[in-house]
């Protein structure tokens, strides 16, 4: 199945802006959520309309981590969204290099809920759909964190983990049904979170890889695209690392 129509999530910036304009580049719809900025939003939209053959994109304002938000973004746009064939879940953040130590519940809880929830809550939604229309593609934006860890980072790494274990358990309840996950695990990618890494930890990441640069987004947005709309159907439930080779 190639895809038709597209929902991203966090699609107005970094790595979700580049998947969106991948989709818009092949001819598919693209529809995607942003958080607060208006403007970038409209920027993309407008770009995609003026530079691409596909139908006209559509932008949402959503805080996908807000289950009741999502839950609206989804009924105001039902029809929108009833022949959508594939979701990339690409919300997150990784929020403050600090050790665990320092770390409150509170923090903890807030960037559980911006990377694992926005995952759960757009999955819940989608599912109807994708199961009424014998079919949908499901991809998830993960991190080498999740795996691997990352000193400072503990939330982050727990909640990109957890999306891990959920793909995989989500498909073994409906993958007989035509619906296939996947993940994406980036390494160090350049994107606007990436700006004010600290000079020393950015050396260091980057020796570690090798090809001695950063990650950039089209080269995930490559991966996430084939996930999303051509890859076959008996790759499922894995999670592809895309890290320069920092894990190998």
């Amino acid at each position: 199945m190639t895809a038709k129509k597209v929902l991203i999530s966090g699609g107005s910036r970094g790595i979700g802006k580049s998947i969106a304009l991948k989709f818009a580049k092949e001819g598919c719809e693209v529809l995607f959520t942003y958080k607060s900025s208006d403007q970038e939003a409209l920027e993309l939209v407008k770009y995609i309309n003026e530079n691409y053959k596909c139908p006209p994109a559509k932008s949402y304002k959503c805080d996908m981590a807000d289950a009741a938000d999502v839950k609206r973004l989804f009924k105001e746009n039902k029809e929108e969204f009833s022949s959508l064939s594939a979701l990339i879940n690409n919300v997150g953040g990784h929020g403050k290099l600090k050790p665990f130590m320092f770390c409150s519940n509170e923090y903890f809880q807030e960037i559980l809920s911006m990377n694992l929830m926005s995952v759960v809550n757009a999955v819940r939604e989608v599912l109807p759909i994708f199961i009424r229309n014998k079919g949908g593609r499901i991809v998830n934006i993960t991190s080498i964190a999740g795996t691997k860890g990352n000193p400072g980072h503990s939330p982050y790494a727990a909640s990109k983990g957890a999306i891990i274990g959920f793909s995989k358990s989500i498909v073994k309840e409906v993958g007989g049904m035509g619906i296939i996950i996947n993940s994406v695990a980036p390494g160090f990618v350049s994107t606007e979170s990436t700006n004010d890494v600290p000079e020393k930890y950015l050396k260091m990441r980057i020796d570690n890889s090798i090809y001695k640069r950063m990650g950039m987004p089209e080269e995930i947005a490559d991966v996430a695209h084939y996930l999303g709309s051509s890859s076959p159907e008996y790759l499922t439930g894995q999670e592809i690392i895309v890290d320069g080779g920092i894990t190998g």
